[in-house]
């Protein structure tokens, strides 16, 4: 059967990084994908000809004066299997900046048009090669900073979230049609039985409380997360960065106040991406540098995702300066690290620091014998986002903001229907709220999402994709 075009136009980008490589890609898509590269190709075998899923070599050549760009093998994908759902041709040449761009530049000349940012994925969107949810996760794929994020969005982009949602979908579309047929049918049906209908609600609020439990690890798989280290001076600030590190990032000295300025480090906490920061020892002083040092640190802590308060376990209890610490960070999540604990009892200062701050968690650590820091880890993890497992865990992870404001809105409305119900009122009133629930539920998959949404989610894409 023919392919029925839904873009008219044929597009080009260069698909991969444009830096020094081995190997450059050139993608074309469109109705006339074909067509242009038979323009730029030397040999009589036109690429409709070639057999989908194969590769040729060919020159590619420049279109008006015949020059010889690159020797490079034609990849040729017949719509609609291929990536866009179109014909699509990808030319796998060399790398580098000029070769690449010299080629995208024959592609224009022969026909196409330069795609914008996110074009072929938004295509194979609306030729529904991928739903909205997957296609977000090619996004994440191409930006996940490690292993973990880098699964979770691969798992996306097979559906995995989708198949969620949908399955939610399925659920209440059991109780809407329980709803609706008592309404368009009263006398052959009658009313519908209250605990029939509720049933199939239930099941979709905890499947949707389910995805929204995971959306905490999930977002910060994608977005990240900065933590700093606070405390006084020589209470092993900097030996605690290097140790959770694994490297000497920071200088490590007796004398107090040698760290005068930040010093970042970038850390991978239960597979979360972490920028972390030490910072100079909290404490008054004459000194004019060390003053600007401790005005950067409190301003560091002010913006952080959670502080880190580290302890010195020799000290045996709370020291002044230690107790204004915590009682400062009392409105923000932290984290408390009773360091040394290798070299004294940390039991008597665990005590005093939970008396100050009682919601915050307090680990004893060692930054010399690295004991504790996998604890420490989680129970930073867990403070910002209440889950430190969510790396290790096979449901499908929540990982835009986009799909948890979208949950968020199809659990009120669910709740709402169930509150309905349970009170009695019209069913027409209950069927309202359960449709709301499955429009929400659809802006996460695109099923129901306003144009102006998908268009701003593609044009979030780097070229190529």
């Amino acid at each position: 059967m023919a392919l029925q075009p839904v873009f008219q136009e044929t597009i080009a980008a260069v698909a991969t990084a444009t830096g020094a490589a081995g190997v450059g890609i050139v993608r074309i898509s469109g109705p006339d994908a074909f067509t242009v590269a038979d323009r730029l190709t030397s040999g009589k075998r036109a690429a409709a000809n070639q057999p989908t899923h194969t590769l040729r070599r060919v020159t590619i050549c420049d279109p008006n004066t015949q020059e010889p760009l690159d020797d490079a093998l034609l990849a040729v994908f017949h719509g609609p299997r291929s990536l866009t759902g179109e014909n699509v041709v990808e030319i796998q040449g060399h790398g580098g900046m000029v070769t690449l761009q010299r080629v995208l530049s024959a592609c224009l000349a022969g026909g196409a048009r330069a795609a914008r940012p996110g074009e072929f994925t938004e295509r194979a969107f609306r030729n529904g090669k991928m739903d909205l949810a997957q296609a977000e996760a090619v996004a994440a794929l191409v930006s996940s900073q490690t292993v973990a994020a880098q699964r979770a969005a691969l798992r996306q982009v097979s559906g995995e979230l989708s198949d969620a949602v949908n399955e939610a979908a399925v659920v209440l579309q059991e109780a809407l049609a329980l709803i609706e047929a008592s309404i368009d049918f009263p006398e052959e049906i009658g009313d519908a039985d209250p605990v029939q209908v509720d049933a199939p609600l239930a099941h979709a609020e905890t499947m949707v409380r389910s995805l929204l439990s995971t959306a905490g690890y999930g977002r910060r798989l994608q977005e990240g997360l900065t933590i700093v280290l606070a405390g006084r001076p020589n209470v092993g600030k900097s030996s605690l960065l290097n140790a959770l590190s694994g490297t000497q990032r920071a200088i490590v000295t007796p004398i107090p106040g040698t760290t005068r300025d930040i010093v970042e480090e970038a850390l991978n906490l239960q597979g979360l991406p972490v920028r972390a920061l030490d910072t100079a020892g909290i404490r008054d002083t004459f000194d004019p540098v060390e003053q600007i040092g401790v005005a950067r640190a409190r301003e560091a802590m002010r913006s952080a995702d959670v502080v880190v308060a580290v302890l010195d376990a020799a000290d045996g209890t709370l020291t002044a300066e230690d107790v204004l610490l915590l009682e400062s960070l009392a409105p923000q999540p932290h984290v408390v690290a009773v360091n040394k604990s290798d070299a004294a009892d940390p039991a008597e200062l665990i005590e005093s620091a939970t008396a100050v701050t009682p919601d915050a968690a307090i680990v004893p650590v060692s930054a010399t014998t690295q004991e504790g820091l996998s604890l420490l880890s989680e129970a930073i993890v867990r403070t910002v986002t209440g889950n430190a497992a969510g790396a290790g865990s096979d449901a499908p992870l929540v990982t835009s903001a986009r799909h948890e404001a979208a949950l968020r809105a199809a659990l009120d409305a669910l709740l709402a229907a169930r509150a309905t119900l349970a009170e009695g009122l019209p069913l027409e009133m209950i069927a309202v709220d359960v449709h709301g629930t499955l429009q929400s539920l659809g802006e996460i998959t695109g099923a129901a999402t306003r144009e102006e949404i998908i268009a701003g989610i593609f044009a979030r894409f780097c070229l190529g994709k």
